[in-house]
């Protein structure tokens, strides 16, 4: 209870720069373009220096454990989400930027720096298997739904900046080669604004939306629901009732985040795809805009009632 408790508080803070954000730009201080900047900064910059960072650590069977068990659950996840989707698609016929934004969460920007703020930084090392399952969809399935065009360039996954942090965290990992004292402060330095830069990134995007329209727009609330709601309860129905957290020591801690991981928002990239083929745009937006307010407060209301269930 006191982890749920300490993740409210996190995102209670978070959820305040995203108020900054928006002021800042209403108030004429930023310009909602310079969010673009701000956004280059935590992708190429804090989230990378997270990653390494978190990988330097001494790789003991346990942590090779857990980190297995944090790969094992996103298939799990991403196999259990595409069945129901693909459900229910029967029932609402999606579009295909629906299916992506309920499939994909925003498991990077908001997911790191939590985990790194409640469960400490060595954590992030087991949230690096949720981003690298996830970084492969993203760019062969996502893209090709999004696109409407099956082929795919390799190298499009494996450049992506996460995926290359994550292969150099595993190489210096497996290798025992700890970086210099000032190569690790400078990346700890790095690493360290990526909450505040996510959250104020959200609110200046927020200042040009038209919040009426979203508020008012029923189809939101419903990926909404599916996204933040039924699909994460789904799987933290499948954690409880086969006990997953059981399987050894420290299962519940990796699976937790494996939970906060796939109960995030819809993926930003999903709306970087909506923009670059033009498939959806504004609902696109909408989607990726609610369902970072309404994760505000059904993140921790799923984490509490899994800590509850499994005695966190």
């Amino acid at each position: 209870m006191a982890l749920s408790i300490s993740l409210a508080t996190q995102i209670g803070a978070l959820f305040l720069l995203v108020v900054v954000g928006y002021v800042l730009v209403k108030t004429g201080v930023l310009k909602a373009r310079d969010a673009s900047i701000l956004s280059k900064l935590v992708l190429y910059m804090c989230a990378p220096a997270a990653i390494i960072i978190a990988f330097q650590i001494e790789l003991t069977p346990s942590r090779m454990q857990g980190f297995l068990l944090a790969l094992g659950a996103a298939v799990g996840v991403h196999i259990l989400y595409f069945g129901v989707v693909g459900l229910l698609d029967h029932f609402w016929h999606y579009n295909v930027m629906e299916k992506a934004s309920m499939i994909y969460s925003n498991c990077g920007n908001l997911i790191l720096p939590l985990v790194t703020l409640v469960l400490g930084q060595k954590m992030v090392f087991y949230a690096s298997g949720y981003m690298m399952v996830q970084t492969i969809l993203l760019w062969t399935h996502c893209k090709t739904i999004m696109s409407g065009d099956a082929h795919f360039e390799i190298r499009h996954i494996l450049l992506n900046v996460n995926m290359v942090a994550i292969a150099l965290g595993i190489i210096l990992c497996i290798a025992h080669i700890h970086l210099p004292t000032m190569l690790y402060s400078a990346l700890n330095s790095a690493q360290n604004p990526m909450g505040p830069l996510s959250m104020l990134v959200v609110g200046m995007l927020l200042s040009e939306m038209n919040m009426k329209e979203a508020f008012t727009n029923k189809r939101v609330y419903i990926i909404s629901f599916f996204r933040l709601i039924l699909l994460p309860a789904l799987f933290l129905a499948i954690i409880v009732l086969f006990h997953i957290h059981n399987l050894f020591v420290g299962a519940d801690k990796v699976l937790m985040i494996s939970l906060l991981a796939a109960s995030g928002p819809s993926a930003s990239t999903v709306t970087q795809f909506a923009s670059i083929y033009h498939n959806e745009e504004k609902e696109s937006s909408l989607i990726n805009a609610m369902t970072v307010i309404f994760c505000l407060f059904t993140m921790p209301l799923l984490n509490m009632v899994y800590s509850l269930a499994v005695g966190l």
